[in-house]
């Protein structure tokens, strides 16, 4: 399968922590492990075989400067930004032959490693879904970051970390991206984004009794396709730059990892 990506670069209307610690028009531009976050994760996705095009939704004038060199290599369009994440997808997915599989990812995800992304395109296309959540295990984030907060979200049978990974394999998929819209707001609060996507998938979760499986097949319901979540056994894929705290936590991490290389 050829895949298209779609990195989200938009930027917040009220501002964002990160970009105004490092002194920068927009997060995307923040430098981690000396090198432009964005570019880095534009690097990760093309050095995967299975994607042939890239979609960078943002402003262009801000930031083709830090990929010019990478532009034609990596088959890179652009795609402007919508007021939030969940339309600047719909507008990209305007864009995008419907017969196109589609990774999309943000650009904060400043640790994506290409072998992720491949394995999590491979697990993807042998899954017989439309749509793949990338996850990983709560408890493996929590022993490789003990200092570091991520949203959890807890089931009956495990607690998991999202990974900012989603594979939509299908033309059907990508209707979920107008429910996204209604729920974004509530991504750091689970029980709150998924009772939007249901009243009783709010209240088994709040009451610690929605399994995992039994969480996505009520959802595929919903949405009339078929949803499955993959664990990843890569803890770091739960990494993404919110805060100043978590642009400290990738240099130190990247730190350890070269100096581990010497």
């Amino acid at each position: 399968m050829n895949w298209t990506a779609v990195l989200l670069a938009g930027s917040r209307a009220s501002g964002d922590p990160v970009a105004e610690h490092c002194r920068v028009p927009v997060k995307a531009l923040a430098e981690v492990g000396g090198e432009v976050m964005l570019r880095r994760v534009v690097k990760a996705l093309s050095g995967a075989p299975r994607i042939d095009r890239l979609v960078v939704v943002g402003e262009r004038g801000l930031l083709t400067k830090s990929l010019e060199d990478l532009e034609s290599a990596c088959k890179l369009t652009w795609c402007p930004p919508e007021s939030s994440p969940a339309k600047s997808l719909s507008r990209a997915f305007a864009c995008i032959p419907q017969s196109s599989p589609v990774l999309v990812t943000t650009c904060d995800h400043a640790l994506l490693r290409t072998e992720w992304v491949g394995r999590f395109l491979q697990d993807s296309e042998t899954s017989g879904a439309d749509l793949c959540i990338a996850l990983t295990s709560a408890k493996g984030v929590q022993e490789a970051l003990p200092e570091s907060r991520r949203t959890v979200l807890r089931f009956s049978d495990v607690a998991v970390c999202s990974c900012n990974l989603f594979a939509f394999c299908s033309q059907s998929a990508r209707t979920v991206s107008d429910a996204w819209q209604a729920t974004e707001s509530e991504r750091k609060r689970p029980w709150k984004m998924l009772a939007r996507l249901g009243l009783i998938n709010g209240i088994l979760y709040r009451m610690g009794r929605l399994r995992l499986e039994d969480a996505s097949a009520r959802l595929s319901r919903r949405f009339g396709i078929h949803l499955r979540p993959l664990l990843l056994p890569f803890p770091l894929l739960a990494v993404d730059v919110d805060t100043p705290e978590d642009l400290s936590l990738c240099n130190r991490l990247l730190e350890s990892e070269q100096g581990g290389c010497n």
